[in-house]
């Protein structure tokens, strides 16, 4: 449905700053994508993109128009490339825009690997620097959420140790990913690495927890689990967080402690995520087949 706005986009875009452009608020959507279907959207959006002050509210509305194309079941991944290199992003802003629209394209069917043109952006930076970076972080991010560990690292391994070295931080954090979801010894390593180059970017840290929650027994994996849930990084309501935490509690046979971050989690879940609440309804199912403290 088409959503206008009775105001120019300069207007809707300053309003919109104004807010917390990153809140997922029913005023913010409504902001959002009245601004995604204004007749001046194609003309004013990269003159706001390029605007340090306008730049996060025009980032969340280009995030939109990438998210519609998505929804239209039309190709995307070059237009959010493209997006992110007007607007001159850093490595944390296009791993936070990648990621999300990753998986607003899995949740869509509308994958960003069914619109991936080979993997030069894998091997070298290309003459856009921040256009070949998103399309890695894109091509990336998918792979994760389709837990294909063995195919990310067969084509990381495959970059030379040059390009390698001008990989930034979420890439690392990606390629950690799929070595501690494989279970291999060296992806604690390669976490406790790019922990220490990224410092507290949320991306990296979940995408190094989510390793870690799916690789199988790895040194002290379950206390490493819950070192890493601790870190001041993540919101004490994070329902990600409290599901990984909920495993890691179950794997050390703390069921009442489980049982409390499982709930927690469901609590903390929005209205509109049913797959990750099935998610918590089998972890829940698990730590409930734990013997209680009375049966020990």
């Amino acid at each position: 449905m088409t959503t206008l706005l009775p105001f120019t986009f300069p207007l809707g875009l300053a309003h919109l700053a104004q807010r917390d452009p990153h809140r997922d608020t029913p005023a913010n959507r409504m902001i959002i994508q009245g601004l995604r279907d204004h007749p001046d959207v194609e003309t004013a959006l990269p003159a706001a993109l390029r605007s340090t002050a306008s730049r996060p509210a025009a980032l969340a509305v280009a995030q939109a128009v990438v998210e519609k194309l998505i929804d239209d079941g039309r190709p995307w991944t070059q237009a959010a490339a493209s997006w992110l290199s007007r607007a001159d992003a850093d490595w944390p802003t296009s791993a936070r825009v990648c990621n999300a629209l990753a998986w607003h394209g899995r949740m869509r069917h509308n994958s960003a690997l069914t619109h991936m043109d080979g993997t030069a952006h894998l091997q070298k930076p290309g003459p856009d620097r921040i256009h070949t970076q998103a399309l890695r972080h894109l091509h990336l991010a998918a792979l994760r959420y389709d837990f294909r560990c063995r195919t990310i690292t067969r084509l990381l391994s495959a970059v030379p140790a040059d390009r390698r070295a001008l990989w930034d931080p979420y890439t690392r954090a990606l390629e950690a990913f799929a070595l501690l979801g494989r279970s291999t010894p060296w992806g604690i390593t390669a976490m406790t690495r790019v922990l220490d180059e990224a410092g507290d970017d949320a991306c990296v840290a979940h995408a190094v927890l989510h390793g870690l929650w799916l690789g199988d027994g790895l040194p002290h994996h379950a206390e490493a689990i819950l070192a890493l849930a601790a870190r001041p990084v993540f919101d004490p309501s994070d329902p990600v967080m409290l599901f990984r935490t909920a495993t890691a509690l179950r794997m050390l046979g703390r069921r009442a402690e489980a049982l409390t971050a499982v709930q927690d989690a469901m609590e903390a879940l929005g209205p509109n995520a049913p797959q990750f609440h099935a998610d918590l309804v089998r972890e829940r199912t698990l730590i409930t087949q734990l013997p209680t403290a009375g049966n020990r």
